[in-house]
């Protein structure tokens, strides 16, 4: 996976503070008061899981009991894991026991989302919101988790005693997807190939809301038909000869991750290359086929689901009809034999 360095400037973070007030000054320094946090995540990605997922960045207001505005006093930290396992945060900051904390936390491919290449982060009063996240080829390999932990509090500070860590719960907020190709195509010396899969005119840009936990406003730009190439492994190469048989495997894409949406029309196209190869007598491969294949469907991505959408190709689905053959012998003249009407002039010659 391709992961994009990012650094938060002092410029960016001075924006992610929204309509919250921030705190500059903690009102207890002591070790046993120090915020923790403690993680977990759903295995149902390959791109980020617990074994690999090592960073993310935490916004974090307190709400006073005498106050409803809400206090930031996290601003986008960064809490990495260590090699014990233990996550710190870079920005120490301590419990105080008269507050009611509101935690929400992010991880993009262990980094934090790119101005420059998808969006942004940025805090609404308590919720913290990603903004203009956008699906773009050199960003559809990344996946994104979120988590909160609301209405935190901790007693006061007893000696001996260290209170627990904040627990975030991330989950998969983008669509995972990816396709899977299958021959049926009869022959057993074809080599079936695919290739330049893409996906074309999905919906690449949208907010995800702190307040709701979900997507709003995903949209194309005006006038532009998205498209993302997929990589596909094998050398897209789904049935080859193999010992005098036709060898038949199941290629899928690398998966990508989409902004979540449910279409409502049929105008999201798939298409790829199909190729059909066969040895000459020479044994070396020549083409006997190749189609460009376009189809449309309607895709229902909803939060956190992982897709596989899978292909079969036979033959119909491609436009390609197979050769066969019939055959009887002429009968018009005798046994489909034709009469010659060619009488030689013989010379004999005599000794």
């Amino acid at each position: 996976m391709k992961l994009i360095n990012c650094i938060v400037s002092a410029a960016c973070v001075a924006i992610l503070s929204g309509c919250s007030t921030s705190e500059v000054i903690d009102d207890v320094k002591n070790e046993k008061t120090v915020i923790g946090f403690d993680t977990h995540m759903n295995k149902n990605s390959r791109a980020l899981a617990n074994s690999n997922f090592k960073s993310f960045l935490v916004y974090g207001t307190y709400t006073a009991s005498t106050s409803s505005q809400p206090v930031q006093v996290f601003f986008g930290d960064r809490v990495n894991k260590g090699t014990d396992g233990i996550w710190k945060c870079a920005t120490t900051r301590y419990w105080t026991p008269d507050n009611t904390y509101d935690f929400y936390a992010y991880s993009c491919e262990n980094e934090d989302i790119d101005l420059s290449e998808t969006g942004h982060a940025v805090m609404n009063g308590k919720f913290l919101n990603l903004l203009e996240y956008t699906v773009s080829q050199a960003h559809c390999d990344h996946d994104l988790v979120y988590a909160t932990a609301l209405g935190e509090k901790r007693p006061a500070h007893q000696d001996n005693v260290t209170p627990d860590p904040v627990s975030l719960q991330f989950k998969h907020i983008l669509t995972r997807l990816k396709f899977t190709f299958t021959s049926e195509i009869p022959g057993e010396e074809y080599t079936v190939k695919v290739s330049n899969v893409k996906i074309v005119n999905f919906r690449n840009t949208g907010d995800f809301l702190g307040s709701t936990q979900s997507w709003t406003h995903q949209s194309r730009p005006e006038g532009v038909r998205p498209s993302l190439t997929l990589t596909i492994p094998n050398g897209g190469v789904i049935q080859s000869p193999e010992n005098g048989k036709a060898k038949r495997v199941s290629v899928s894409t690398e998966p990508v991750y989409m902004i979540p949406f449910v279409y409502t029309d049929a105008n999201v196209q798939v298409e790829f290359d199909f190729t059909i190869q066969a040895p000459d007598s020479n044994n070396q491969l020549q083409t006997v086929m190749s189609q460009h294949i376009t189809a449309t469907w309607q895709p229902n991505w909803l939060k956190g689901y992982s897709v596989n959408n899978k292909i079969t190709l036979t033959g119909n689905d491609t436009g390609m009809d197979a050769i066969s053959f019939t055959g009887s012998i002429i009968t018009d003249a005798e046994d489909g034999w034709i009469g010659s009407s060619n009488d030689p002039h013989f010379t004999f010659q005599t000794k």
